[in-house]
Parts: structure tokens; sequence; C-alpha cells
């Protein structure tokens, strides 16, 4: 996240910021926006977030702590039948499709993502050590990337691009001229 973030403010475009979950802390300016999918996780985040004033917190179902709760429906993959998880919503394709669909639902134009990358190679927050099983992961699961497949194949995914990682290979990596044209 570091990284594509550092790539992107190179590139000195007017935006507003969709933080996703911890990347409110990163970011060095004014978050308009910050989504967590897994907001029964997060509600002690939604209430004391960080670099968060004036921010709108976004989740999907109605959660405590939450400006904005967002009744998204996706495919469930058999994800019920297979894992035997009886979840109420569950956001196929990471936080990060639930942010895009919100993005573009709410009427941006164009949707970049950062950090976004959906790898196996630890979230960028953690240092990476063998000795901690949380620096690898997370591990997606087929269901998350045929979330991001079916996404690729409707109409809003043209306004969409990543800076890096499986989520540039499915949608397109962006360029700065694809954000200024």
């Amino acid at each position: 996240m570091p990284d594509d973030m550092k790539t992107f403010l190179s590139w000195q475009i007017p935006h507003d910021v969709g933080a996703i979950g911890r990347c409110i802390k990163a970011y060095p300016g004014k978050v308009q926006h910050w989504f967590n999918a897994d907001g029964d996780s997060a509600i002690h985040w939604a209430k004391n977030l960080i670099n968060g004033e004036g921010t709108i917190k976004h989740t999907l179902g109605e959660m405590d702590g939450f400006d904005v709760d967002w009744d998204i429906e996706q495919d469930d993959y058999h994800h019920a039948d297979i894992t035997g998880e009886k979840l109420i919503v569950r956001s196929h394709g990471s936080s990060s499709l639930f942010a895009t669909l919100a993005g573009l639902w709410m009427g941006y134009e164009k949707v970049i993502l950062g950090g976004c990358p959906m790898d196996a190679e630890g979230h960028w927050y953690f240092d990476q050590d063998p000795k901690v099983p949380e620096t690898y992961g997370p591990l997606w699961m087929g269901y998350d990337f045929m979330a991001w497949l079916d996404f690729a194949r409707q109409p809003g995914a043209i306004q969409v691009r990543s800076l890096s990682g499986y989520t540039a290979q499915i949608i397109g990596k962006v360029t700065r001229q694809w954000i200024t044209n």
C-alpha cells in the first residue's frame, strides 16, 4: 500500500480518498470515506478513527458506529454451503470490492485502487515475520477472485483500475494518462 500511495500521490492529481481499514492511518491528508466490510469486527475502529475527522464511515449491514450501512447483494458462490458459515452479509472480493461498488454507486467517475493486490504477501502494516502467520495472509478464496472476475464483466468495471497485484491484472492497471483522460 505505501508504494501504491507514493506512486499515486506523485502524479499530483486532485482526488477524494476512500480508505479501507487501517489505510486511513497512513494517508497524509483528508479522507472523505472509510470502508470496512467487516463492520461487526470494526465497531471500535469506526468509533475511534485516527485521521477520521469528518470522514463518512461505510460498512455492509447496519452496524453501530458507521454512518452508511450498505445493502449490497452479491452472489454467494455457495460460500455458506462450503464453509458452513451462516453470515447475514458477506463481501466476496474483499473490502476493496465493497469500496469499489460503493464508490461507483455514489457517482464517482473513476475509482483507483491502491494497496489492494489480493496476494498472499501479508498486510502492509505488519513486518514480514515467518513466525507470525498473519504476516503471510490473508489467503484469498476462489469466491473472492470469482467476485472480481464477475465484476470485471460488468459495465462499471471500465471506470475502475488498480495500482498493483491481482486486482490490476483482473480490471487493469491504472496509469496517470487513464486518470486524466
